[in-house]
């Protein structure tokens, strides 16, 4: 059942924190495993480089957090420059018998490299494939796949083989950022409705301005 919140997300009883009206909008969108969301980050070749990635969930501070592997584009990237932009797209998302598209945005963000402690802990919640992924898939590099499965084949048999269950190491690869933004920004939009935008920008004192501003 929606919160009582949820039918009034663009008027003046929106949540103070926009942290609040991202998790009622997820949570509307259903129970999506795989919510993509897009990075954009700046390269120093080739400029602006957009990634669909895919949302892991929010660190206990609220910030909306990314996993990937340091030698990764993106990755580089964040570590040269650590300004960077999300977006959430949610299409015909239906709440209390109206439907409309979402597209939220954080920007102004910045990331923030975990540390190892909270990494530790995310590679342990990892699934026995997303590990083994970790070990033997070099993103970006030209594979011939047959090698690749077959390499990933034995490490799983190598593995399955440890009668002592001894976890599988966290890769020194292995990272994730959480983004910090200056500004949270929220568009609905549908048909025969009139487009509304409500848009958190966070103050001095860190506490979040709301205001509706022009599409």
């Amino acid at each position: 059942m929606m919160s009582s919140e949820l039918a009034h997300i663009t008027d003046a009883e929106s949540p103070l924190d926009p942290v609040e009206l991202f998790k009622q909008l997820i949570e509307a969108n259903g129970p999506d495993p795989l919510q993509t969301m897009n990075l954009a980050t700046l390269d120093e070749e080739f400029g602006v480089l957009n990634r669909s990635v895919i949302y892991r969930g929010l660190t206990s501070d609220n910030n909306i957090f990314y996993i990937t592997q340091r030698y990764t584009r993106n990755c580089k990237n964040l570590m040269a420059n650590p300004k960077a932009s999300l977006t959430f797209y949610l299409p015909n998302l239906k709440i209390r018998q109206e439907e409309a598209t979402w597209q939220i945005r954080l920007l102004g963000a910045v990331a923030e490299e975990l540390p190892d402690s909270k990494l530790d802990a995310l590679w342990a919640s990892e699934q026995l494939p997303a590990q083994i992924r970790a070990y033997v898939c070099p993103c970006g590099e030209p594979v011939d796949y047959q090698q690749l499965k077959a390499r990933h084949d034995n490490f799983l048999k190598e593995h399955l083989k440890n009668e002592s269950g001894k976890p599988i190491a966290r890769p020194a690869s292995y990272t994730a950022f959480q983004f910090r933004p200056q500004r949270w920004d929220f568009l609905k939009v549908g048909v025969g409705q009139v487009a509304d935008r409500l848009q958190y920008r966070r103050k001095e004192n860190g506490k979040w301005q709301s205001l509706h501003v022009a599409t």
